[in-house]
């Protein structure tokens, strides 16, 4: 688990080592997920529980372009209201899927959204860069309860590729000290 502190000034810090047990109002924590911490095998849901996460989607931890990666899609809830997110992903077969990260509000309604095509495959001229990519939903309007992230075959130079497997190896997220659970 790594928690950072964010737009705390030096003074908040010094009032808050006088202080036990208090935090900051708008104290943020930055939670980073790496599944490198998991190890491969079937995977454990409740794993980042600790984190702040318990995962409702994603059942095996691989290795998939250089970085131990949960196996998409991937979906899970947080204990406290996310304030950002973010995840890095990875095909694990050559061709071009959309990948679609989506945050929840508490009541299941979208709180935001995206969407980015990956083209890996040697066979195709608009093959972008190997290895993982960013998708950043960003500064979150209102705080996500949960989130899910998929993909949507597109297509492949090879022929009997209907599908993309995908992995993820790390999410990251932000949420406010002081929100209750």
């Amino acid at each position: 688990m790594r928690f950072l502190l964010r737009s705390v000034s030096f003074g908040a810090l010094l009032a808050l080592s006088l202080l036990p047990g208090s935090v900051a109002a708008g104290a943020e924590a930055s939670v980073t997920i790496d599944f490198s911490a998991h190890g491969h095998g079937p995977f454990d849901a409740s794993f980042y529980k600790a984190d702040g996460v318990v995962f409702t989607e994603g059942t095996f931890v691989g290795y998939i372009q250089g970085d131990d990666a949960l196996v998409g899609p991937a979906a899970g809830s947080f204990n406290r209201p996310a304030t950002s997110l973010s995840a890095w992903v990875a095909p694990s077969i050559q061709g071009t899927a959309e990948y679609t990260l989506t945050a929840y509000g508490a009541s299941g309604g979208v709180v935001a959204t995206r969407s980015v095509a990956v083209t890996q495959d040697a066979g195709d001229p608009q093959t972008g860069p190997w290895g993982y990519v960013e998708i950043d939903l960003g500064a979150l309007p209102r705080g996500a309860k949960s989130f899910r992230l998929e993909n949507r075959f597109v297509r492949s130079s090879f022929s009997h590729v209907t599908s993309i497997p995908f992995g993820v190896k790390m999410i990251e997220y932000t949420r406010r000290v002081n929100d209750a659970q």
